[in-house]
């Protein structure tokens, strides 16, 4: 009989704990570092001075955490902390984004932009310097006019009037064109459409 009346007392205790905390969340899952993967911890901070930390070395060293697998916790704090380090200061060195706010900032600039293009369709298409220096420099120019339509828009930061920037593809195409065989064309057309970047949901063109 006592044990019954004691389950019950206890069933109703935790009742009432849970009506007097309704919105209490239950704790959030950590993540339980492997031997290794404190090792590597150490490995990334050894490269840096504690005592001279910049934005950019927070910003790598998170970088490479997350590259390896590892992420923020109390055992990673802790191994952070073993390794001289302070979890605080990496934090407000390089502070975490908003997940709104992840592909609104810091669009690729031309000059990365053409770096992919050089990369992804020029090579790969093994172009004769003359067609290379024609394809370089048509990018160049509608990514020229591209950062030109942004500074014509109440928000440089919002997706562009599709309408406006079918007529710089158009210009550039044509000048492409006029320099590769049918056969190159159509497998540069293919390969410019694979090398563009993956636009975030609700940020296509505008049409009209």
């Amino acid at each position: 009989m006592l044990v019954i009346m004691l389950t019950v007392l206890t069933q109703v205790m935790s009742f009432c704990q849970s009506k007097q905390n309704p919105g209490q969340k239950p704790p959030e899952k950590t993540q339980t570092l492997t031997p290794a993967q404190t090792a590597t911890i150490k490995t990334i901070l050894s490269k840096y001075n504690a005592s001279k930390l910049t934005a950019a070395d927070a910003k790598a060293i998170h970088e490479k955490l997350r590259d390896a697998g590892i992420h923020a916790g109390p055992e990673t704090k802790d191994a952070i902390i073993a390794a001289g380090f302070d979890p605080e200061k990496l934090r407000t060195l390089d502070p975490p984004k908003n997940q709104d706010d992840q592909g609104k900032h810091n669009p690729p600039s031309g000059e990365e932009r053409l770096k992919t293009i050089q990369e992804k369709v020029i090579k790969p298409m093994a172009l004769n310097s003359t067609q290379s220096d024609v394809v370089t420099k048509a990018f160049t120019e509608f990514y020229a006019g591209m950062e030109n339509l942004k500074k014509t828009m109440p928000d440089s930061k919002g997706p562009l009037d599709k309408s406006k920037v079918e007529p710089l593809e158009k210009a550039r195409d044509e000048k492409i064109s006029k320099v590769l065989s049918s056969a190159q064309f159509s497998k540069y057309q293919e390969l410019e459409k694979a090398s563009r970047p993956a636009r975030p949901a609700g940020n296509e063109p505008k049409k009209d």
